[in-house]
């Protein structure tokens, strides 16, 4: 049996739900837009953003009037641009570059190693170049954080957008980093950035999917789907414990049993301990509040503050995609066993143990 389902964080898998066509329309956004433009991925840690932006960036690399870049998110991001581009257009109209130390375009003599370069200006002298082309230049920035290189990176690109230069920037983030950027003053443009959120899987697409790959019963399908509660990561975690599992069987229910303790502690290792370590510790203090069902006067009580000081953390927390409102002053996890999570960072035997 070949593995199908792939839980590393990043890899685009064998099967990757995109059934909404999200990938297609961001790329025909893309391709019949006539100005530039910056979307932001973004959703919880291993709910499927960079996977996404991968996906989109394959399908762009297929595309010869496109220039795909990508950017490490470091320092000097324009600059790293500006190699990468200058280098990527040479090749493509020169056919073949034999020294990549300098190039000229334009007449500008481009020292790839100087650091005295000013490199927005020989950006938008190779982004006019591209223009001229009938082409197009795709920037994608994988987890994105609110540094001096991205707010100098931010300056840059808004000049070359107001010059009608054919750039386009994907950045996938955090959704309390994303807020963190577009509030910053110098970075007020990306307020009209297009959020792309990433979704909970749905059910019947997880059904099918388990279905095809495992030949097994709806039944079964139907409570793996449970299982993963529409958690991206989830969902190819569980299929990939099943895979070592099995062993060529076919899958039953009993199966399920067997991988249920490895799947809740590789969910708790590889994805909840990290989104609980983000947090602040009043976000986590509230989390550890709500669980039971506890309604909004319930949990003022227990944290000892007000209604109003409450309200923030439970914005936060759905900001952050950790809850949804499930009404009458109630919350519900998104993610599944976050709840037994949360449980043992309370439990001084625990592993998880957070001492709240």
């Amino acid at each position: 049996m070949i593995y199908s389902l792939n839980p590393t964080f990043g890899d685009v898998p064998k099967i990757f739900l995109d059934t909404d066509t999200r990938i297609n329309d961001l790329i025909s956004k893309i391709k019949t837009s006539d100005f530039a433009r910056s979307f932001f991925i973004t959703g919880v840690r291993g709910s499927g953003k960079t996977v996404f932006l991968n996906a989109v960036a394959q399908k762009l690399d297929q595309d010869d009037n496109c220039y795909r870049i990508n950017l490490i998110n470091k320092d000097n991001l324009v600059a790293s641009l500006t190699k990468k581009l200058a280098i990527k257009t040479e090749f493509a109209f020169q056919k073949a570059l034999n020294n990549v130390n300098s190039i000229t375009v334009k007449g500008i003599n481009i020292d790839l190693n100087s650091s005295e370069t000013e490199y927005d200006i020989v950006l938008e002298k190779i982004l006019e170049k591209v223009k001229r082309q009938n082409k197009y230049v795709v920037v994608t920035i994988d987890e994105i954080t609110n540094t001096e290189a991205v707010r100098e990176f931010a300056q840059v690109f808004n000049e070359l957008k107001g010059d009608n230069l054919p750039i386009f920037v994907l950045m996938t983030g955090l959704p309390d980093l994303i807020l963190d950027i577009q509030t910053q003053n110098k970075l007020t443009f990306l307020l009209r950035s297009e959020k792309i959120h990433t979704l909970p899987l749905k059910n019947a697409d997880i059904i099918a999917a388990y279905s095809s790959v495992f030949n097994c019963s709806l039944s079964v399908a139907s409570r793996m789907a449970k299982m993963t509660g529409g958690y991206a990561f989830a969902f190819q975690l569980l299929g990939f414990l099943l895979f070592d599992q099995l062993n060529g069987k076919i899958l039953e229910s009993a199966d399920l049993d067997k991988v249920s303790i490895p799947f809740q502690l590789q969910l708790f290792d590889n994805a909840y301990q990290k989104i609980f370590i983000d947090l602040s510790e009043w976000d986590r203090k509230y989390l550890l509040a709500v669980r039971g069902d506890k309604r909004l006067r319930d949990v003022v009580k227990i944290l000892g503050k007000d209604k109003v000081f409450v309200a923030q953390y439970r914005r936060r927390a759905i900001e952050r995609k950790l809850i949804i409102s499930a009404g009458y002053g109630l919350v519900q996890y998104t993610l599944p066993y976050f709840d037994e999570y949360l449980k043992q960072t309370k439990d001084p035997d625990s592993a998880y143990y957070w001492g709240y």
